[in-house]
């Protein structure tokens, strides 16, 4: 069984954001994808700031946090085990107990 791996990072802008899931889902480097918007105080009236929370394998970590960076400006990319059980709630989904 392969581990699971979450990663974060904020991108500025909902188009950069959707275009930035849509690349990684279509490269097939993430299970799943959850995409909200989060308070900034660097972002403008007209731009917002998305956070971007994905779950990948240990091996496709490496390739999405490139994927992520030649992207252009994103926010730190932060990666850590997932460590609840990948058929339960993950923690940052509604409901979780």
């Amino acid at each position: 069984m392969a581990a699971f791996i979450e990663v974060r990072t904020t991108v500025e802008g909902h188009e950069k954001a959707a275009v930035l899931a849509h690349e990684i889902l279509g490269a097939d480097l993430a299970t799943s994808i959850d995409i909200d918007e989060v308070p900034s105080p660097s972002s403008s009236a007209e731009t917002s700031t998305w956070r971007l929370t994905l779950i990948t394998t240990d091996a496709h970590a490496p390739a999405m946090e490139a994927l992520i960076r030649s992207a252009g400006p994103a926010g730190p990319i932060e990666s850590r085990p997932v460590t609840y059980d990948i058929d339960n709630y993950p923690d940052w989904m509604p409901g979780h107990p």
